[in-house]
């Protein structure tokens, strides 16, 4: 028996299904048989398609398999195909009684015989690589987080129109005043003036697009208006604390006094330390008002206790309900700073920030070959200049050279 009696003996079964399913609605219902094959025609579809795909696995077996490979593949799908030509067909309920039945032309389909459906890839249509399934796609772009606290938020900023910011210092004080007796010389205060520089410098980065990745991927350029500043910023941080070689800017410990230990405490502590610091700063007649440290130091300190075993931090600061203080001075977790380091100062009288060009963003299409290649060239990018006014307000440190120091 060749397939295609194969095909006439399954496709005579399901006519005799369907026709017995059509006398039942006849039956049940004479008055409205054409709502009845309507009914019919869409209940029954899913039981057809069944039995088609058995019909596929036998012709598989078969191996006729190569005969259809010398095709070329349809793109509509087979069972929608013979749902609209079910529901065109005129007459269909008598043509299906009938002895020479009905037939569809049926578009050739492939699937997998015996393989569970388990990967996505199984959900791809490959005609067209895509998903059968869209997938709920998330606007924006996802990115590490940014630094939330920043050096410049500390210190006073001004503006300028210049490349260079030049200050008056005073330098090599001699303090002679005293009381002066009836007759007798006045003590004499010396000093000399001297000119400091701060030139102001720029913080750039770039990066190359194609015009299709602006055009095409959603929220590109929010997220580069967004991301690229930020990175200025903590490039910014790094310069303000630690100053730049090539080109020269000074930064705050670099020009900051150096921790020196007063302690002399076997039992000296990172609490011991900073107090200390704090009290260095006000001997040069400054007020503190910040306690720069990593974050690993500030959770660090978080963790120190007493001989008793009771934490010396407060809990509410502890648990985040208040700033932690050490002499009356907040202290700050900067992943700026480097770890094991610790700068406390008065920030408002030691140095000022200026903006020459405040953080921007430029996209440029005349750059190299970008025309020719179809990119634009984003560019972010600042000018700033650090003012230290003051080198004493700063005083800077090394947790594990004092407390080793303060031991011994």
């Amino acid at each position: 028996m060749n397939i295609t009696e194969i095909l006439d003996q399954k496709l005579q079964v399901l006519g005799d299904h369907i026709d017995s399913n059509i006398d039942k609605a006849l039956e049940s219902q004479k008055d409205n048989l054409n709502q009845e094959l309507d009914n019919l025609k869409t209940n029954e579809i899913a039981g057809l398609v069944e039995k088609y795909n058995k019909l596929q696995e036998q012709a598989d077996n078969l191996e006729i398999s190569s005969k259809r490979s010398g095709s070329a593949q349809q793109n509509e799908n087979w069972v929608s195909s013979m749902v609209t030509q079910i529901k065109g067909a005129d007459g269909f309920a008598d043509q299906v009684r009938s002895k020479q039945g009905i037939s569809f032309n049926v578009p050739m389909f492939s699937t997998k015989v015996g393989t569970p459906l388990t990967g996505a890839n199984d959900f791809v249509d490959s005609t067209t690589s895509l998903n059968v399934v869209p997938p709920d796609y998330q606007g924006g772009i996802v990115f590490t987080p940014s630094r939330n606290v920043h050096v410049r938020q500390f210190l006073p900023t001004g503006t300028t129109q210049s490349d260079l910011i030049r200050y008056v210092v005073e330098s090599s004080v001699s303090d002679g005043t005293a009381m002066k007796a009836e007759g007798g010389n006045a003590g004499e205060y010396t000093f000399d003036l001297a000119v400091s520089d701060a030139p102001v410098r720029t913080i750039a980065s770039f990066v190359r697009l194609s015009n299709e990745m602006l055009e095409d991927v959603q929220g590109l350029t929010s997220y580069l208006t967004t991301r690229l500043p930020s990175k200025i910023r903590t490039k910014e941080d790094n310069i303000l604390l630690f100053g730049s070689d090539s080109p020269s800017l000074t930064g705050l410990t670099e020009d900051a006094r150096a921790y020196t230990d007063e302690l002399a405490d076997s039992n000296v502590n990172r609490f011991d330390i900073l107090t200390k610091a704090v009290a260095q700063v006000r001997q040069q007649e400054y007020t503190a008002n910040a306690i720069m440290v990593h974050p690993d130091d500030f959770y660090n300190l978080m963790l120190i206790k007493d001989a008793q075993g009771r934490y010396v931090i407060p809990e509410t600061a502890r648990f985040g309900g208040a700033l932690p203080m050490i002499a009356g001075v907040p202290l700050i977790a900067n992943t700026a700073m480097t770890t094991d380091k610790f700068l406390v100062g008065d920030f408002n009288l030691g140095a000022q920030l200026f903006d020459r060009q405040q953080s921007s963003i430029r996209f440029y299409e005349q750059d190299q070959d970008n025309v020719v290649k179809g990119v634009v060239t984003v560019v972010a990018s600042e000018r700033i200049a650090l003012a230290i006014y003051r080198s004493g307000a700063f005083i800077f440190g090394d947790f594990s050279d004092a407390l080793t120091a303060g031991a011994s």
